[in-house]
């Protein structure tokens, strides 16, 4: 399958954000449902689509992402994860949060700043911390009957 890597790589993705959850010690039962569900959708999409189309469509559709969507708390402590796994996971994207808010999104500010500073990850230019890079290292060699189980939670999640 053409798209094998992107789902390895989201399947990882997935796991850090989830990782950095429980880390900042999330308690609400909302937000950790939809945090445990992110970019689920991609791993579905590759499947089917070519990675261009998946993040176009990703991209528009989620409401963790700076777009027309309106926005809530989760959505910001989402993108907040979002951003700062992604340093975790993208060699391309060296930038924590903090710096990935002011370098791209500096509209965001107001509701994002307030979640840093709750997270302790309100400063330019952190060292990535140990703890989330050993979980990163122990999580990547994914198989693909572990991507097939997060597809079908996925499947059972839209279907109930």
């Amino acid at each position: 399958m053409d798209n094998i890597e992107y789902i390895k790589y989201t399947f990882i993705h997935r796991k850090i954000v989830i990782y950095l959850a429980n880390k900042y010690k999330i308690q609400d039962k909302k937000i950790l449902e939809q945090i445990r569900k992110h970019d689920l959708d991609k791993m579905f999409m590759y499947l089917f689509y070519t990675k261009k189309n998946v993040s176009k469509i990703h991209r528009k559709l989620s409401s963790h992402h700076d777009n027309e969507i309106e926005k809530n708390h989760a959505d910001y402590i989402e993108m907040v994860l979002d951003w700062e796994s992604a340093r975790y996971t993208k060699s391309d994207k060296p930038l924590n949060a903090y710096d990935t808010l002011y370098k791209y999104y500096p509209q965001l500010e107001e509701q994002i700043l307030p979640i840093l500073k709750e997270f302790k990850i309100d400063k330019t230019n952190m060292m990535m911390e140990d703890d989330v890079l050993n979980y990163a290292k122990s999580i990547k060699d994914v198989s693909i009957s572990e991507i097939k189980k997060e597809l079908h939670e996925y499947i059972d999640y839209i279907l109930k």
